[in-house]
């Protein structure tokens, strides 16, 4: 019985404290629902209140029904709801971020305020096994490491996930025995987003390799979480034996000291030192760590090294680690959601044509030129963004099979510095995907398993 299900698991992780209130996201999706209903009729055994609450993403033209069914779905249920709308498209061109992350950003956001407001302890999501699982691949196919793979938690923070360790299989069995009602969201089906993809078709053929591939997906998952807690008590045990120096935003540790211990070791450090200067691990890759282990061992007495958010700097015998720099911009930098299909830039004077293509049935590429690109459009992560250089880019330029820093590439390209700042850059949610009129990504490019093609064309308008 799923009740019963979801009932240990938040009895489990001691998910709701008796006499909390709680607010539930509901999106009017299978999973929302299901979980609102379920913690509905919990509610008065465990001990606690709920509060709906509904963020209306603006992303599509149906959206509004969305609000509305999620309302009138509170009232059924004698729930208060709280629901607002945010222009996602407009808030992700302005903060040059991908649409999804800008949503996330958004939806987070949301429900903090709302839980703050209601005076809630504890913010509810409907992620499911297979969301979990889906997660631990999407990050596997971007080059995760541990800390990927752990995936979601149960609890973080106010935090709560009671449906995750339930699949969406016995999901959508209890709705339909229970007849209940939902809201169906089209682009779960567009091809184009990498989750959307996983879903659809990575996991059913694992599940035709093994039916129960989620839950080993999970329990993979699990054992990451382990294994990154007991590798963090073995570095809290190390970390005083490198005489550090931690201020606000900034440690400082001995060169020599984190030179001696085993490559995997220092990794680790490393990891921790920039945790403790950034506040968290965000945005930084294992590329980046391994540049930052290579200037501690080259010969040089003083280096420096740029990266996301982050400085290293060797200085004699000490690393220096410094967090929360601020993103050094072009003081003309900018950012611009690309749809597939044409648009007009006007003050950038560019304008852009995106397509995707059949390969042609022999397998021929089609031809391209300098402000012509074309490139494997299933390994893009869709939508696409066309922008200026931030500090700290990273690119693996097409016939190299490693990351280097962009501003590197650009000098070693013999591009001007005056260029560099304004270059237009292509990007997916992922990666950089065409430094424009220079290099395609090894990441991208086209190879003998390529079926669609992305054409790319960036060219400059009339003023």
């Amino acid at each position: 019985m799923l009740e019963r299900q979801v009932r240990d698991t938040i009895e489990r992780f001691g998910m709701i404290p008796h006499g909390s209130r709680i607010v539930a996201a509901v999106s009017g999706g299978l999973d929302s629902v299901v979980l609102l209903r379920i913690l509905h009729g919990l509610a008065e055994d465990l001990g606690f209140s709920i509060t709906v609450a509904h963020l209306d993403h603006a992303l599509r033209v149906d959206s509004v029904g969305d609000a509305t069914f999620v309302k009138e779905l509170g009232a059924e249920l004698s729930l208060p709801v709280v629901a607002e709308r945010s222009d996602v498209g407009a808030l992700a061109t302005s903060k040059r971020m991908g649409i999804e992350e800008t949503a996330r950003e958004a939806r987070r956001a949301f429900l903090d305020r709302t839980a703050r407001d209601v005076g809630a302890e504890r913010i509810a999501l409907g992620h499911t096994a297979d969301d979990q699982a889906e997660t631990i691949l999407f990050r596997l196919a971007r080059g995760t490491g541990l800390e990927g793979l752990r995936g979601m938690a149960a609890v973080s923070g106010k935090i709560i996930r009671p449906l995750l360790y339930t699949s969406r299989a016995d999901v959508r069995g209890y709705a339909e025995n229970q007849s209940l009602r939902w809201r169906e969201d089209a682009t779960n089906l567009d091809l184009r987003f990498s989750r959307n993809r996983i879903r659809q078709r990575v996991l059913p053929e694992l599940r035709a390799v093994n039916p129960e591939a989620a839950e080993a997906l999970q329990r993979a998952g699990t054992l990451a979480d382990e294994a990154l807690d007991a590798l963090a008590y073995l570095v809290a045990d190390l970390w005083p034996k490198l005489d550090p120096i931690e201020e606000s935003g900034r440690v400082e540790l001995s060169r020599a000291a984190l030179a001696a211990l085993p490559e995997s070791v220092q990794a680790f450090v490393l990891r921790e030192g920039f945790r403790r200067a950034r506040g968290t691990l965000r945005g930084l890759e294992r590329a980046h760590v391994v540049a930052a282990r290579q200037l501690v061992a080259q010969s040089a007495p003083t280096a420096a090294l740029d990266l996301p958010q982050a400085r290293v700097d060797v200085i004699a015998n000490r690393v220096l680690i410094r967090g929360e720099l601020p993103i050094i911009e072009p003081a003309q930098a900018w950012s611009v959601t690309l749809p597939l299909g044409h648009t007009v830039l006007p003050e950038q004077r560019l304008a852009v044509d995106v397509s995707v293509e059949p390969l042609s049935r022999r397998g021929e590429v089609p031809e391209a030129d300098e402000w012509t690109e074309l490139a494997d459009a299933d390994s893009i992560s869709f939508p696409l963004t066309l922008r200026t250089r931030l500090e700290g880019d990273r690119f693996s330029p097409l016939g190299m099979n490693r990351d280097v820093r962009l501003k590197d590439f650009l000098i070693n390209q013999r591009i001007p510095r005056a260029e560099r700042a304004m270059l237009p850059l292509l990007c997916d949610q992922e990666k950089l995907v065409w430094v424009v009129g220079i290099r395609l990504s090894e990441r991208a490019k086209i190879d003998r398993s390529t079926t669609r093609v992305l054409r790319m064309r960036v060219v400059r308008s009339d003023p």
